[in-house]
């Protein structure tokens, strides 16, 4: 099957939801919220099916100079190594070539990147976080 990959945001909030409960991260994906972070990302590619169904998602932020910085990048567990996360991170390279892509790997995502030719930086960073008023 042919797994094309799309450079917008025609991505229904069903299908991004289904596409993220696939991967084990939750169930509480509204419309509204999958809506809200959809429009805030300057950059979504989404890869699919012949037939028209979601396999892979990826969003990033960047300046255009000095950073990019990668938001989500997803791949259906029943499409995994068939090199579509290869292709939607090549993607995000090719529209931001020369900019440096920054990830936040969590757990065996670590090693896909690696294999990508990601590295990690000299001096150590770390990721932090704020709930900033939300509970959890």
């Amino acid at each position: 099957m042919i797994v094309q990959i799309v450079l917008d945001k025609s991505v229904t909030s069903a299908e991004y939801g289904d596409l993220m409960r696939s991967v084990g991260w939750g169930n509480d994906y509204t419309g509204d919220l999958i809506q809200k972070s959809l429009a805030a990302y300057p950059f979504i590619a989404h890869a699919r099916t012949d037939t028209g169904q979601l396999v892979g998602l990826v969003s990033a932020f960047s300046d255009g100079a000095f950073s990019t910085m990668l938001g989500e990048l997803v791949v259906h567990p029943d499409w995994r190594r068939h090199g579509i996360g290869r292709r939607l991170l090549q993607a995000v390279e090719t529209s931001f070539m020369g900019v440096p892509v920054y990830v936040k790997p969590l757990g065996e995502a670590a090693s896909f990147f690696a294999s990508c030719g990601y590295k990690l930086p000299s001096t150590p960073m770390q990721v932090m976080f704020n709930r900033n008023g939300s509970e959890g």
